[in-house]
């Protein structure tokens, strides 16, 4: 198997090199930077991967995706990508390809001779992704061309957890053997704390006049984002006559009493919400309820349990969502969106130890 993958989105290049820096086996020469299994060369205007293992592709598929405010309403936001994708690899018998085509564009058994197209898709809630797939087979071999494409719109958490859907492995079992083992493995989501709130433009300038760290344009969205954390920001987009601040932040102790002060009495935010979601995880009815604490809801697929946080499981979609509110207004705000966040981590460890 030989995966090919072509980008020209250099804002990409900081993010891969990051991920391959903790990789073993790392070196470099040139422009051209090595793993085991995987070769990256970064030219001025493009990023081009290729290696003999799906499971590198697995992994750097979905790290080649951006989460972009929507062209035409900028509270919600999209997943993009401009990766395109080439594969060779041994086949599948044709009557097996055959099954999962949209079209049929030429076909001689005898000669063991196929062309055609097939797609998949992944979803979460309005937003969702899909994956055109043109496929050559010829002596045994299979040769792709894959691309992704974009539809609909939703709050940037389920474009998160939509890109944690996102498998190339999904896409690659259509045609070839060479993939023998599934995805299966839970697909743990951040644990985020965000917030969104419409401030006036008064309120907007005094905080970042009065930020103490790093502030930067983002041109590609139309936006100033003040950098509280690496992995943690606000942002301001001005929409119509308004500007909506968005606060997204990974870690609770960013959240100190001056972050908390400045967000309540400065920009006027009312509450935080902590949100995580766990993908591809099975569990039974009666794991749910007698060893983590789930109660049948009404709804048919659906299993809950209350508490300090609500979390929910859909057990026909594989899905688990943990989520929480924090009223900033009451006493010990910080320390309660601590004390979830470690409840939150905490639960996420049963949950795994009880798959």
């Amino acid at each position: 198997m030989l995966i090919e993958i072509l980008t020209r989105n250099m804002d990409k290049k900081p993010a891969l090199l990051t991920f391959l820096a903790e990789q073993p086996g790392l070196c470099t020469r040139g422009n051209e930077i090595f793993v085991d299994g995987l070769q990256m060369t970064v030219g001025q205007s493009y990023i081009y991967i290729t290696t003999r293992q799906w499971e590198w592709g697995e992994k750097i598929v979905p790290r080649l995706f951006s989460i972009v405010p929507h062209a035409y309403s900028s509270s919600y936001f999209e997943p993009v990508t401009d990766q395109k994708i080439l594969v060779t690899a041994i086949a599948r018998p044709l009557p097996e390809i055959m099954e999962r085509l949209t079209l049929l564009e030429h076909l001689d058994l005898e000669a063991e001779e196929l062309a055609g197209q097939f797609q998949v898709q992944w979803q979460s809630r309005d937003v969702a992704v899909s994956c055109p797939v043109s496929l050559m087979v010829q002596g045994g071999i299979a040769t792709a061309k894959i691309k992704f494409t974009t539809h609909f719109r939703d709050a940037e958490h389920h474009c998160r957890q939509l890109l944690n859907k996102i498998s190339l492995a999904e896409v690659l079992r259509v045609f070839t053997p060479e993939v023998t083992a599934p995805r299966e493995e839970p697909l743990v989501g951040v644990l985020t704390i965000s917030a969104r709130k419409v401030v006036t433009p008064e309120c907007c300038a005094e905080f970042l006049n009065h930020f103490q760290g790093q502030t930067l344009y983002l041109e590609q969205q139309d936006a100033l984002r003040a950098f509280l954390d690496p992995a943690g920001h606000l942002t301001f987009r001005q929409t119509a006559q308004k500007i909506e601040a968005e606060l997204y932040l990974e870690k609770p102790e960013v959240l100190t009493e001056k972050l908390h002060h400045q967000l309540t009495a400065m920009l006027g935010f009312t509450d935080l919400t902590l949100h995580r979601t766990i993908d591809k995880i099975s569990l039974e009815p009666h794991t749910l309820i007698k060893n983590l604490g789930f109660t049948k809801d009404h709804r048919f697929h659906l299993f809950t349990r209350p508490g300090t946080f609500l979390a929910s499981y859909n057990i026909k979609e594989r899905q688990m969502s943990l989520a929480a509110s924090v009223n900033l207004a009451e006493e010990g705000a910080v320390e309660r969106v601590v004390q979830l966040y470690r409840a939150m981590e905490n639960f996420t460890n049963r949950v795994l130890e009880n798959i």
